[in-house]
């Protein structure tokens, strides 16, 4: 019986089964030595912001800062770009921007699955930005400055898919909203660096003075390779290598993952011996490896983590083990898995590729979660922010002396509202946030359809704009970005966050095409077709979207499963194996 400690061969058998249990997974543990370990971690040293880490972060969201860069270039200087172009080619160099977005957003999901996330970073957002700089900083003429902006743009429509999705990969759940938030600030920054550049060469007579301007374009990249590449700050992500790579670079994962979250190499660890002391509360990188592990390797059993703390109190209590209703399949070792049961492999690679994304899009349940990472990405863009920093100039009017001040005002609070969000991204929800953000915008709508009405004054305008970027940072503006790493299996993510940002772009190549449309016919009513997004995105947050924050996409899938079951009337069953449901997302 359980917890009958009087049968003495009943016993051996639970020792075999329990040491035999820890031999197999040994190969993902640093060896043990006999020194005296220290006392065990707790919540409040356990290192979550490594020297490392932080590093990784700050590289990586600097294609960000170029996209933002990029999009605000070419607002200020118009006048003493090529002096004397007509209308018609400096719209086709602004849109040019929008064009290669959509292409370098398209492609560059797919080439990071197949190829990696930092080469793709490399060469997508760092070479080729440097390339596209010097171009725009040479080009003899506005045809040339062009095929610059699709470049630029190329690099930029990359950068909106690879940043969010390496930072989601690299970053603890407990700091990965305000870790993802980064991508936002970055691109406010950069959009409010393009404009104060701008500034001292635009009362020059020089012809050629506005090259200046895009020189910050090439530096930055410069900037970025030296850290990424040469300085080597840009490790690959490792969740993606123990998802496609576990059998040759399952060291390399486990390294990168040791310097990330404790800030020091894995053998510094392995010889204090403190795995031997804590196999109750193994670190911090062996719970998030063998968190991928168990979601890969197909098994009807618990997870790795509950395995083991079964094991351990079956060693402490000396209860009886029974090895027949526990019987545990041997774990993969990620840093030996090609001297491994070549059978491992050939399951945990099946676990990978087995779902076409056209299942994966059919499948019922992963309906809601594929939907909400499209919407979002668009209703971003047809929010109508863009038209708010259209028709800043005429708010500021009559208002503020200088109307160009005013657009740096606006972009000031953009940059602080965008700081707020990073503080509270991790304390409140993504549903929360994104229902105030968007209701917060709704609301600022209407107003400004009054101000523009005549019904309220000037001032009041004004403030309304504030308060419409203000309220469009604190959801809209940054949790698109990287939503869907938090709703969508690893293996679709590079697929789903190219389709959301290809989204979004088009959407803002057409917002930018039909707002003049719209601003001719409908006059003080056009900002009432943005009011009836903002309205739907309100009512599809409170009502559909699942809260992601600091939750396993294991648990967001369960409760949509359970939401659906109660909607058909029958129960849902959970699913036992990791291979009929989709892997567990953990920062990894």
């Amino acid at each position: 019986m359980p917890g009958d400690s009087s049968n003495p061969s009943r016993n051996s058998s639970s020792e075999a089964a329990v040491n035999n249990t820890n031999s197999l997974a040994e190969p993902l543990l640093p060896p043990t030595t006999t020194t005296t370990p220290p006392s065990p971690p707790t919540d409040a040293n356990v290192t979550t912001m490594s020297t490392p880490f932080l590093a990784a972060v700050l590289v990586a969201i600097l294609p960000m800062f170029l996209f933002g860069f990029a999009t605000g270039v070419m607002n200020a200087p118009a006048k003493i770009i090529f002096s004397g172009h007509s209308l018609e080619s400096w719209s086709i160099a602004v849109s040019a921007f929008c064009v290669g977005g959509v292409m370098g957003a398209n492609v560059s999901g797919k080439l990071a699955d197949q190829y990696g996330r930092r080469p793709c970073l490399l060469v997508l957002t760092g070479y080729l930005s440097l390339v596209a700089g010097l171009v725009q900083v040479m080009a003899p003429n506005m045809g040339v400055l062009i095929i610059g902006r699709i470049l630029i743009g190329i690099a930029g429509g990359a950068s909106t898919v690879l940043t969010p999705m390496y930072l989601g990969e690299i970053s603890p759940p407990q700091i990965r909203g305000s870790i993802g938030t980064l991508t936002q600030l970055s691109c406010v920054v950069g959009i409010l660096a393009s404009i104060l550049v701008a500034l001292p060469f635009l009362s020059s007579t020089d012809p050629d003075v506005w090259r200046w301007i895009f020189v910050p374009i090439p530096a930055t990249a410069v900037v970025f390779l030296v850290c990424g590449q040469c300085l080597g700050l840009l490790p690959e992500s490792p969740r993606w290598l123990l998802l496609y790579h576990a059998d040759t670079r399952g060291r390399e994962a486990r390294a990168t993952l040791f310097k990330f979250r404790i800030g020091t190499p894995e053998t510094t660890v392995a010889s204090t011996g403190s795995e031997d002391h804590f196999q109750d509360e193994p670190d911090e990188p062996t719970v998030e490896m063998e968190a991928v592990q168990d979601s890969l390797v197909p098994t009807n059993n618990s997870t790795i983590r509950q395995r083991r703390q079964d094991d351990s109190s079956a060693n402490n209590s000396g209860d009886e083990y029974d090895d027949e209703q526990h019987e545990l399949p041997a774990p993969m070792s990620f840093a030996t898995a090609n001297t491994s049961d070549p059978n491992l492999l050939t399951e945990t690679t099946s676990a990978v590729t087995s779902t076409s994304f056209r299942d994966f899009a059919l499948d019922p349940k992963n309906r809601i979660p594929l939907a909400s990472s499209i919407l979002f990405p668009v209703v971003q863009q047809l929010s109508g922010i863009n038209a708010v920093f259209y028709y800043s100039t005429s708010f500021f009017e009559g208002v503020i002396a200088n109307p160009q001040t005013g657009t740096i005002i606006a972009f000031t609070i953009n940059l602080f509202a965008t700081i707020l969000a990073v503080m509270v991204m991790d304390k409140y929800g993504r549903k929360t946030l994104l229902t105030w953000s968007a209701g917060g915008m709704f609301a600022c709508c209407i107003l400004l359809t009054m101000a523009l009405k005549g019904i309220l004054p000037k001032m009041a305008s004004v403030v309304c704009v504030m308060l419409y970027i203000s309220f469009f940072e604190m959801g809209l503006g940054c949790i698109p970005f990287f939503i869907a790493s938090e709703m969508i299996a690893p293996q679709h993510l590079g697929t789903v966050q190219s389709l959301s940002m290809s989204m979004n772009w088009f959407s803002n190549f057409c917002v930018g095409m039909a707002f003049p449309y719209m601003d001719k016919y409908l006059g003080a009513y056009s900002f009432v077709p943005f009011a009836c997004v903002l309205l739907g995105a309100v009512m599809y947050a409170i009502f559909v979207l699942p809260e992601t924050q600091g939750r396993s996409l294991e648990e967001i899938m369960q409760e949509l499963e359970e939401k659906r079951a109660r909607r058909g009337g029958h129960q849902a069953l959970p699913s036992q194996d990791p291979v009929d449901q989709q892997p567990e997302i953990l920062a990894v």
